[in-house]
């Protein structure tokens, strides 16, 4: 067998082991939201303490990204790999056996951390291993991955919330991080060329940025926004944007790679994800008090939404990616748009007797039409990435996304909050959803500047369904 074929057979194989061990770490990732009423009941207290649970899973999610980006960069890709598996176990003990709501929260930071660790892991090996139709498959495949273990995750943990205890769910997942370890364990070592200076003011002020936006919506679900107590966060975060920038000008190996950021083929897609996104989560969180604490249903009906959720997003990645080198950016990512909204226009004629099916509907057409565009941005965001910077250019479009993931969780809890403050729940569903497709709109209007075809998937048009290849005519002296 050749060398090259030798190298092919070892880049597939780490692949594999890649996604199967991300299945187990996102799955475990997915468990806690159907928990989550029964885990606040357990402290007494009341449901707008989700939002310091929500703020402990989205500060591990997003303020570690870049530091892990660089970790990979320097270090490889599989001594970040290995640190999620780990930190999923020690958060899930620490969730399951926590004495105090604090501690609760504390395990559930460590699990965003797993999260973040994992969740850029094989679009970063598929941007610096693949090119051509192989990098489009191992995006939408390893999108369909992480999103199947999703698919299950709300599922199982309702019925085991349902027939045992919230305890027992979160002691599954801490099983379930060690199957990943196990599985990373087999991933080639791949050893970076250089080794990068950390950029430590870079780490600090994304930090104190992340946590300034993200207090926001916790301050203003907690003390009301007429009270004035988010305004700190928001200076915080202002400020902390306005320094990051100035220092990572300045920085030789920043921790963000800003330059990179203001291409086209980075911003874009990433702003169109980061609406699509925030009500795309914003969805979930709203679904499961509204079934829950709204209509009264258990868990495990939560499960099944949440799975119909991830299902679609999971089958609409792994198609996605199959297709993309034959039709353009522009067409997937437009056509994901309009069935993700046709989704949020059934969510906004629920009501207090609304069935099973429709919900369950509803919520696939969420799914399909979010894992449709997410191979497209993924492409496009590493397409003319430097093979040097990949891990940092994939963990900055994952931070930014995981960021608006969150915020759209905290709006969707402080959304219902204020709609419903007026007792009627049902309304605030509906509220909210006119809302996510104010959103949807907005998202709309950067689909022009999407490029047609993604450099490192396409060719030339000429990869495109559907393009008319005129002759080219010959010049004089080409004629013989």
């Amino acid at each position: 067998m050749s060398e090259m074929a030798l190298k092919d057979k070892s880049i597939n194989r780490g692949f594999l082991f890649i996604s199967f061990g991300a299945f187990f770490i996102m799955l475990s990732l997915a468990t806690h939201l159907p928990a989550y009423p029964h885990m606040i009941a357990e402290f007494n207290l009341t449901p707008g303490y989700a939002v310091w649970m929500q703020l402990g899973l989205a500060v591990g999610l997003t303020g570690f990204q870049p530091l892990l980006g660089w970790i990979g960069d320097s270090f490889g890709l599989k001594i970040v790999i290995l640190i999620g598996g780990i930190f999923m176990v020690i958060g899930s003990l620490l969730v399951a056996f926590s004495f105090s709501f604090w501690v609760l929260v504390l395990g559930l930071f460590f699990k965003g951390i797993s999260g973040a660790a994992i969740a850029p892991s094989g679009i970063a090996y598929a941007g610096k291993f693949m090119v051509g139709t192989q990098r489009g498959k191992a995006i939408g495949t390893f999108a369909a991955f992480i999103t199947i273990g999703a698919v299950f995750g709300p599922v199982i943990s309702g019925m085991i919330v349902d027939t045992m205890n919230w305890q027992a769910s979160f002691i599954f997942t801490a099983v379930l991080g060690g199957l990943g370890i196990a599985l990373f364990a087999f991933v080639p070592h791949v050893k970076a060329q250089a080794r990068k200076k950390l950029d430590v003011l870079g780490l600090i002020f994304v930090i104190a940025l992340l946590l300034g936006l993200l207090t926001i919506p916790t301050f203003i679900n907690s003390f009301g926004i007429e009270s004035g107590m988010w305004v700190p966060s928001l200076l915080v975060f202002v400020t902390a944007l306005i320094i990051l920038i100035v220092v990572e000008k300045k920085q030789k190996a920043p921790l963000l790679d800003l330059e990179y950021v203001a291409n086209r083929n980075f911003w874009v897609p990433t702003t169109i994800a980061v609406f699509i996104l925030i009500g795309y989560a914003g969805v979930m969180y709203l679904l499961t008090f509204f079934v829950q604490n709204v209509q009264g249903k258990d868990a495990t009906t939560v499960g099944f939404l949440q799975m119909a959720v991830f299902l679609g997003t999971s089958v609409a990645a792994y198609c996605s990616g199959r297709v993309l080198k034959k039709f353009s950016a522009r067409t997937i990512m437009g056509s994901g748009i309009l069935i993700f909204s046709s989704g949020i226009i059934m969510l906004s004629f629920v009501n207090l007797t609304t069935s099973f099916a429709y919900l369950f509907t509803a919520m696939s057409l969420v799914g399909v039409g979010a894992g449709l565009k997410t191979p497209v941005v993924k492409a496009l965001v590493v397409s003319k990435a430097s093979v040097q910077r990949m891990n940092v250019v994939t963990f900055t479009n994952t931070v930014i996304e995981n960021l608006a993931q969150r915020m759209g969780a905290s709006f969707a809890l402080v959304a219902f909050s204020i709609f419903s403050a007026s007792g009627n729940n049902v309304g605030a569903v509906v509220n909210t959803s006119f809302v996510i497709m104010g959103f949807i709109v907005i998202a709309l209007l950067f689909l022009p500047l999407i490029p047609k075809t993604i450099h490192g998937i396409h060719t030339s048009e000429e990869d495109l369904v559907g393009t008319k290849i005129l002759p080219k005519p010959l010049n004089t002296e080409e004629i013989k």
